[in-house]
């Protein structure tokens, strides 16, 4: 892959600030749009071709926007330390769920854990009851279906509470 001249990047630094790239965005958008004109250019078109490509992504309406709707949505602080995809999956992916997705991974990995766990202890504990006709509470097995029913217990009311704080922030 050809990588950009010092003069290169320059151009299109001084394209952002043409156009009115915040403090905060310029460097996230000058890093996309490096690697955009990295992209055409190792698919075969000249640096010309892909930085009009690049440029035209990149107008005055598209930067102002980004401007114009991320100074709302996160303070200069948080735009400081924000990394493009932050940045766009803030707006364009969040009504598609996959920022909820991307937020919450850890607790969808921990109850998916849970889950599968307390189902695997119930279902040993079924087939062992089964095999021996007898069940009660105050034996190994039923520790065990104990400790089952509450993995799966926690992972389904820890599913539940984020589903209901999700809401409850999508209302108001």
């Amino acid at each position: 892959m050809q990588k950009l001249s010092t003069a290169q990047i320059k151009q299109l630094h001084d394209h952002l600030i043409r156009q009115g790239a915040s403090d905060a965005l310029l460097y996230e958008l000058l890093d996309h749009l490096i690697c955009e004109v990295e992209h055409y250019m190792w698919i075969g078109l000249p640096f010309e071709a892909a930085l009009d490509k690049v440029l035209l992504e990149a107008s005055h309406t598209a930067v102002h926007y980004l401007n114009q709707t991320y100074q709302t949505a996160m303070d200069a602080d948080a735009m400081r330390g924000a990394t493009l995809d932050d940045i766009v999956f803030e707006f364009r992916n969040k009504y598609y769920g996959a920022y909820d997705l991307r937020q919450s991974y850890r607790l969808s990995l921990l109850n998916a854990l849970l889950l599968g766990i307390g189902a695997f202890l119930m279902l040993v504990v079924w087939v062992a009851a089964f095999n021996q006709r007898s069940f009660s509470y105050l034996s190994p097995l039923g520790l065990l279906w104990l400790v089952g029913v509450s993995c799966v217990g926690v992972a389904v009311g820890s599913w539940f509470l984020h589903n209901l704080r999700q809401r409850y922030m999508e209302i108001s």
